[in-house]
């Protein structure tokens, strides 16, 4: 399953309701993290996140104090999706000590990320009549609608991944770990991850073999389990 994925890039807009929980917070009512933040591994890796903070190299991720609710829309899943799904999550939870939550199904398809409003995150498959995106040797795309915190910082408050209804048509025996792979990496898109040019890693832009999280995969996504409430 030799196929390319795309990253969907998050959208940073001002919301009102953003500046009053930033307000919150420098009062001491942000709250408390839902897991314990990961150690950030040593060593060798290269990763690259889809955006960072103004005028530093901080990533925009997801708030560790809120659950990242997952919707899930079955029209067009191949058979064994809620393991796929299942597993991504488990594997970008386990690396960035985020919490994310299925709260169901959905009929909703996927839509442009526009919207600053908070909602569950959406997983569906689509093909590139419904989603020109997934055009040509795309399997996925992946990516989280962000928000300025007023004078503080932006955080991702919703986010969605579409797969490739006919790239995951069979994804049974060989093919599963290799759709495996191609879920985990539109999550790390979803959480903040940006493609790297490094074939030892999951968030290189091809698939080529790899079925796992390479190294500078696992620190980014470390960094970016360590952003503060």
């Amino acid at each position: 399953m030799l196929v390319t994925s795309a990253a969907l890039f998050a959208i940073v807009v001002v919301a009102p309701t953003a500046e009053l929980q930033d307000l919150r917070r420098l009062v001491g009512g942000g709250g408390e993290r839902l897991d314990a933040a990961p150690a950030v591994p040593d060593g060798p890796g290269s990763y690259k996140f889809l955006q960072t903070q103004p005028q530093t190299d901080e990533p925009v991720g997801y708030d560790p104090c809120r659950a990242i609710e997952v919707e899930v829309n079955p029209q067009g899943a191949p058979e064994g999706y809620d393991e796929l799904v299942d597993t991504a999550i488990a594997h970008t939870s386990g690396a960035t000590g985020l919490r994310f939550e299925r709260v169901g199904l959905t009929d909703r398809r996927p839509p442009k990320l526009t919207t600053a409003r908070r909602q569950p995150v959406l997983v569906a498959w689509a093909t590139a009549d419904e989603v020109s995106a997934l055009a040509g040797d795309v399997a996925g795309i992946g990516g989280s609608t962000g928000v300025e915190l007023g004078f503080r910082d932006r955080r991702y408050v919703t986010g969605q991944v579409v797969l490739d209804a006919d790239v995951f048509e069979d994804v049974r025996g060989d093919a599963y770990a290799a759709a495996q792979a191609i879920v985990d990496h539109e999550f790390g898109h979803l959480v903040g991850l940006d493609h790297v040019d490094d074939p030892r890693e999951l968030m290189y832009s091809d698939n080529i073999g790899l079925t796992t999280y390479g190294p500078g995969d696992l620190k980014g996504l470390a960094r970016l389990g360590n952003i503060p409430c």
